[in-house]
């Protein structure tokens, strides 16, 4: 009668378990819950899209003049370090927060006549990524992120002498940085003047950041019950 007794039991409370674990598998998941989906979905991108995703072959962009116009990659580099990417004074403001990897690939405007560096770090969190673009605030032409020109195309002669222009801006937990010259190796120092290469690296890099961090409704991910 005894062993009856806990059989009863232990079957109440196994089906009293599978009900709760019913309860808690469809129940609709808290604001907490999504916001924390959703942060997580947005960090691991750097590592499941591919790279021609993050960066495309044509970006679209608006040039000093107003005029709508358009910027060639002209290659992907191999993902690296911060430390391998980034000056020393900006390796110091930038991984003691949390630098995990650097992506990096380079356009030419579509002349041909200047090139610029894209830069993606990707940080520990979007907190450590706006204070490391505050940190490097402002940023000064040689002084960021290192130029990387690309053999074989017309951003072969594109190094660290020709950068003339750079910038940094954050989204979500990605720092992003740009570095722009002349592809005809005119020295950074003398490139400086020429407006077109912020707006050749900040119609880049805007481009490149809603990839990374755009988002709809966490309600429309995978096991997201709202």
């Amino acid at each position: 009668m005894t062993l009856v007794a806990l059989i009863v039991v232990g079957l109440v409370g196994v089906l009293g378990g599978g009900a709760a674990l019913g309860r808690e598998l469809t129940r609709k998941a808290t604001r907490a819950e999504q916001a924390a989906a959703l942060a997580t979905e947005i960090a691991s991108r750097w590592q499941r899209l591919p790279a021609g995703k993050i960066f495309p072959a044509a970006i679209s962009y608006v040039n000093a003049q107003g005029d709508k116009t358009t910027a060639i990659r002209a290659g992907i580099v191999a993902r690296t370090s911060c430390r391998s990417a980034l000056e020393p004074t900006a390796v110091q403001q930038v991984d003691p927060l949390g630098c995990i990897a650097m992506l990096r690939a380079t356009y030419t405007d579509a002349a041909g006549t200047l090139a610029v560096t894209v830069g993606i770090a990707v940080m520990s969190s979007s907190a450590a990524a706006e204070r490391a673009q505050g940190n490097l605030r402002p940023l000064q032409a040689g002084a960021g992120l290192y130029a990387v020109p690309v053999a074989g195309t017309i951003a072969d002669t594109f190094g660290n002498a020709e950068r003339g222009a750079a910038g940094a801006e954050f989204g979500g937990p990605y720092l992003l940085l740009y570095t722009a010259g002349y592809t005809d190796g005119m020295p950074g120092s003398d490139a400086a003047a020429n407006t077109e290469l912020g707006i050749l690296g900040v119609g880049v890099l805007g481009a490149i950041e809603p990839t990374l961090t755009a988002h709809p409704s966490p309600c429309t991910m995978k096991d997201i019950k709202c």
